[in-house]
């Protein structure tokens, strides 16, 4: 992943990076982690199974809010679905 668009997407829709790494000598591996507010999430590419998820970190835990398959996604594919999925993230704030 390019971590400039990555970090482009994530600032766009309102959320800060905190960390950011790239594995691409493990299958092409990344993973975010953001914030906003007082909510951590992280995105999480693992080329290897072959999903994208999104997950709200609490507790050192993490909850999964949304997974798709990703097997057959470009970078550019996996940025709108990260937005999509952020905005998601977003409304679901408002009507708390």
């Amino acid at each position: 992943m390019e971590q400039k668009a990555l970090y482009s997407a994530i600032q766009e829709a309102g959320f800060s990076v905190v960390t950011f790494e790239d594995h691409p000598q493990f299958f092409g591996n990344w993973r975010a982690i953001f914030k906003r507010r007082s909510q951590t999430y992280e995105v999480v590419s693992d080329n290897r199974e072959g999903w994208l998820s999104l997950w709200r970190l609490e507790d050192k835990q993490g909850v999964r809010l949304f997974e798709v398959e990703s097997t057959r996604l470009g970078q550019d594919q996996e940025l709108a679905q990260l937005i999509q999925w952020l905005a998601h993230v977003k409304g679901d704030e408002h009507a708390v």
